[in-house]
Formats: structure tokens, sequence, C-alpha cells
């Protein structure tokens, strides 16, 4: 009987580890660090087409559906605010013995997908995508920009953990655009420390009290500025004042209606070719 090809467009990302090289001492470090993401990534988006892999050993693969990939937001998002996590300094430091925090190239490729059966789109090893080529020319691209390369397209994410950078098989300047709003939020809006880690938090934990984010950082993050006798009312009203003049600085409102803009923009790109 013969076999049909199914394709359609879909939104592939590929996470290279900076350094992998000459980073870590042993490949053992590196796949005990990419299978502990492959496991977060996978239980927080279970709408993946292809759930993230570890693939050439240092990086991973996963992708969406066109229908899904305003979620790509959402995975720059999470990775980055994952790894300013407590919990993922609770994984990394006791086992890597480092405080410093491990980067990664972003890749993302938007293309047609083009597979003999759909339960192949389970395994990264046996899917045939545009998409797929083009994520891995997005993390050669990211790669080149922090070398100080002068490229058409694309932003250098020198502070940032996740180096963003997205390959379409249309609309470049669409795609550019996406790139230049996330450069706003990550090396812009949040060009300190505090700022991303505060927005870290704010994204794991929305429902924070002003006072509840103060106290995690000077707790688990040992900021001093909101060192105070949490106990007593004056003092937490103090710690408020505090977060909510942070929250001014870095225009909070202003990264949510961005990431807002972006995941609409993303979804234009799914309806380019339909």
């Amino acid at each position: 009987m013969f076999l049909g090809r199914f394709m359609m467009q879909a939104a592939y990302c590929f996470i290279d580890l900076v350094g992998s090289r000459t980073n870590f001492t042993d490949q053992t470090q590196i796949l005990t660090l990419l299978q502990h993401l492959q496991e977060k990534l996978n239980d927080r988006f279970p709408d993946l087409l292809t759930p993230f892999m570890v693939k050439d050993g240092d990086g991973l693969l996963g992708g969406f559906q066109a229908a899904e990939q305003s979620q790509l937001a959402d995975l720059f998002v999470f990775c980055n605010a994952y790894l300013r996590s407590v919990a993922f300094r609770q994984f990394w430091q006791p086992l890597f013995g480092s405080t410093d925090l491990p980067e990664f190239y972003f890749g993302v490729g938007l293309g047609n997908l083009v597979t003999v059966e759909k339960t192949d789109y389970q395994d990264v090893n046996r899917v045939n995508s545009s998409a797929i080529v083009n994520a891995l020319t997005a993390v050669d691209q990211a790669k080149r920009l922090m070398q100080g390369a002068t490229l058409p397209l694309g932003y250098p994410f020198s502070t940032s953990l996740f180096k963003w950078q997205l390959v379409t098989d249309w609309s470049a300047e669409t795609a550019n655009g996406i790139s230049a709003l996330f450069y706003l939020i990550y090396e812009r809006l949040l060009n300190t420390k505090l700022r991303k880690e505060t927005f870290a938090l704010l994204y794991a934990q929305p429902n924070l009290k002003r006072y509840e984010l103060a106290q995690i950082l000077w707790e688990a993050y040992g900021n001093t500025t909101y060192q105070v006798d949490y106990t007593q009312q004056k003092e937490r009203a103090v710690a408020s004042s505090k977060i909510s003049r942070l929250l001014n600085q870095m225009d909070y409102p202003l990264i949510k209606q961005t990431l807002t803009t972006v995941r609409a923009q993303l979804m234009s790109l799914a309806e380019v070719n339909v």
C-alpha cells in the first residue's frame, strides 16, 4: 500500500550549549544537564509536536506544529526564567560546583515539515523539515553574532542566558521584528541581573505580592536592598514600595504587552503560507 507524505508548517527549536567543549570536564556532565532541561521542557510544554530530545551530544531539538508556534515565545521566556530559579540552582551547583550559570544558543526555525508517517513526529531523528534546517542555521547565526559579526538580520543577546535567533522560509522582515522585540525585553528593559531575576520570579509566580517578591529576592537571591524584617507590617510596606519602583523602572507592563505582540506575530507567520 502506498503511504502518502504529509506536509505541513512547523516550528522547531535547537537549544545548543555554549562552550560545551571548553566549560565542561566530560560528556557525562553535558548529558546530565541536557536531560534535566529536556524533562523540564517536555513537562512544561505538552503540546509539542516533537518532544525535545538530545541532539548532536550538546543540544536539544524539539518543535511545535504551526498552530501552536506562538508557544515559542513562552518557551524562550520559560528557559530564561527557569535557569534563574532556585530550583535550577539546587540542581546545578551541587553537581557542577559553580555559581556561573550555563548559556545556550536558542535557534528557532519556521518552515515546512515532510515525513512519511505522523508517528515519526515523535522522534527528532526521523523528522524531515526545512524548519529544523532553519533552526540549525539560526544557531550558527547566533554564534556569529556573539562573536561580533555584522549580519543583515538578528541581534546579539550578550547578557541573556539564551541567545535568540529566528530563521524562516518566508517573511524575514517579520521574523527580524520578533527578534527585535525579544532584544528590547532581554537586553534593554531587563538590562541588569536584578531585573532579570525579578522578571523570572514573576513569570513563574505571577500572583506574588510585592513584599513576597522582595522577600524572595533577599532570602533566596541575597539581594540586600530588600533586607528587612518581614514579620513587621511597616517593613513589608517599605519592601513593597521598593519593588513597585523596580517594576516601574523595568517597565513591567510594557514587557507583558510586548510578549503579547510577539505571540501574535509568531502566529501571523503561521498564516503566511496557508
